[in-house]
């Protein structure tokens, strides 16, 4: 199989067929590029402690057990808003905006406790939100990566159900491999919504609601 890391583009030499993966902030990511090592015979060659330790207690003795390996982190392109390609398979995860908040709130403001919103309630980062302030990515829209209309992806599956996604890959790869599931640090927390937050959030996500609405 031959690699492009740098632009998230995958060439099937047995096929001639070419994929290539659109990464989202908090739609399961991080799983998604290890799957894609996995399948390139890549495993042993990068390391993934992001969810492990929070961010604010990462060392420089932390990173120098893994010298050598590269950071899950810096697998295939930084995030960048979309653009259309030309290739065989074009392949994205998508997940309910709403789900993907309070994952998000959990795991970059909770467990990571992320500098741009310390001492940060709910009702203050939904109003940044509200005033198109994102200071951190993990926040942005789906569409900001996958565009306005999912009907561009061949492979499109909900993190809710992974399978169409998997099976697409595993297919692209004539290998069948098992997702892997790495654990999100935020998962002991919990959260929940009131009925004024749950609408403001759908107003700021209302363009992720309707391209995902056009599939699931």
């Amino acid at each position: 199989m031959r690699k492009d890391i740098n632009l998230g583009f995958f060439t099937n030499e047995r096929t001639n067929k070419t994929l290539i993966y659109y990464p989202v902030a908090k739609n399961a990511n991080s799983s998604a590029k290890l799957f894609l090592i996995e399948h390139l015979g890549l495993k042993n060659k990068f390391y993934f402690i992001e969810d492990e330790i929070p961010r604010y207690k990462h060392t420089k003795g932390i990173y120098d057990q893994y010298k050598g390996k590269m950071n899950l982190i810096d697998f295939l392109p930084p995030y960048s808003p979309f653009k259309k390609v030309d290739t065989d398979e074009k392949c994205c995860l998508v997940r309910d905006p709403i789900k993907r908040f309070i994952s998000c709130y959990k795991n970059r403001i909770l467990f990571h406790k992320d500098h741009n919103f310390l001492n940060h309630s709910l009702d203050m980062i939904i109003e940044k939100l509200e005033n198109n302030m994102f200071e951190n990515r993990h926040f942005l829209p789906q569409n900001y990566w996958l565009g306005k209309d999912l009907k561009y992806f061949s492979i499109v599956a909900n993190t809710s159900n992974i399978n169409n996604f998997v099976d697409g890959i595993n297919n692209f790869f004539q290998k069948k491999i098992n997702f892997p599931k790495l654990q999100t640090g935020g998962k002991e927390f919990q959260i929940s919504l009131n009925l004024s937050q749950i609408k403001k959030l759908k107003k700021i996500y209302s363009d992720d609601y309707d391209l995902i609405g056009e599939i699931f």
